[in-house]
């Protein structure tokens, strides 16, 4: 019996994996149509829509998590920066693979800072909070992402303005329903597909005996990522290279900055040492990221460090789940 269930949840990956390429699709159409007819840049559709809307499964799980058992925060945080990491070392390392990324010269002027930023103050406030992640740092956390967004929005608003100065010529859009409905009901099929690869996914790890931080690290953190990998993968192929880095630097700021947030101030919890070195991964991937960037492309070569760092990573979390 044990073998069939485990033969239904691998039949399950592999119709996830089948709606979120399709949904994708569907997605990344819609959400340029929208940057079209808002007449701002793709690179803040991605760092807004594309990035609240791909990380709403990191909310679910994260959230859910620290409503229904606070004392244990393995799946919260992990899921979380080990998300933050995927998105880093694997999508973008993916993406820059597939076609190399040019870097909006924005990106490096307030994005990527802000995404340092996030990355340092987490490990701050914890050790600040005594090993806890307590409501006040939630709190702080929240205040900064709201700053950042109003930010983002104003920058928004300066590009449209520009645009219509300019009145720049841009590719014809679907009309206003089409294109909502292309980006609700992508990122609708996506969220789903990523849904479908989490449970399969967490049934099989669990059949196999791995815990919930090394679980929340690797088979959660994958599934939740999954919208993002495949939306940024997608982009990247057709050639939307801003909405690619857009959707995975806004993620990563809204996965600490809001979603930790919230789980933060609707339940304190108490963070391990172990959490705190995958803090601390967290920002020494933002830093490569930060310094790749500066070269206004990433190219293959850092792709594939990218991915040989997430190998190196990968391996030390199983060692050191298994070596306990």
């Amino acid at each position: 019996m044990m073998i069939l269930y485990m033969l239904l949840a691998a039949a399950g990956l592999v119709i996830s994996f089948l709606l979120l390429v399709k949904g994708a699709d569907f997605f990344v159409d819609g959400c340029v149509s929208i940057a079209r007819l808002l007449r701002v840049p793709d690179l803040i559709i991605g760092l807004t829509i594309v990035a609240m809307g791909t990380s709403a499964p990191e909310a679910a799980v994260s959230i859910s998590s620290a409503i229904n058992d606070p004392t244990n925060a393995g799946i919260t945080v992990g899921n979380i920066f080990g998300s933050n990491i995927l998105n880093i070392l694997i999508i973008l390392g993916l993406s820059a693979v597939i076609v190399p990324i040019t870097v909006d010269k924005s990106l490096l002027k307030k994005d990527f800072p802000m995404l340092i930023v996030s990355a340092v103050i987490m490990p701050i406030l914890f050790w600040v909070f005594d090993m806890q992640g307590t409501r006040w740092a939630g709190l702080i956390i929240m205040a900064i992402f709201i700053f950042y967004m109003v930010w983002t929005v104003r920058d928004a608003l300066k590009s449209r303005k520009l645009s219509q100065q300019k009145n720049e010529p841009a590719e014809k859009p679907m009309s206003v329903p089409k294109s909502i409905l292309f980006a609700a009901g992508g990122l609708a099929v996506v969220i789903a597909g990523g849904q479908l690869a989490v449970h399969c996914a967490k049934y099989i790890a669990q059949g196999i005996g791995i815990s919930d931080s090394l679980i929340g690290l690797t088979i959660v953190a994958l599934g939740t990522s999954l919208p993002e990998l495949i939306t940024s993968v997608v982009a990247a192929r057709k050639g939307n290279s801003d909405l690619a880095l857009g959707n995975v630097v806004g993620s990563n700021l809204f996965n600490v900055l809001m979603i930790l947030g919230v789980s933060m101030v609707i339940a304190p919890f108490p963070v391990t040492m172990d959490s705190m070195v995958d803090g601390f991964v967290v920002l020494g991937a933002s830093v490569v990221c930060y310094i790749s960037a500066a070269g206004k492309k990433i190219g293959r070569g850092w792709g594939i460090i990218y991915l040989l760092l997430y190998a190196v990573y990968l391996t030390y979390i199983i060692w050191r789940d298994f070596a306990v």
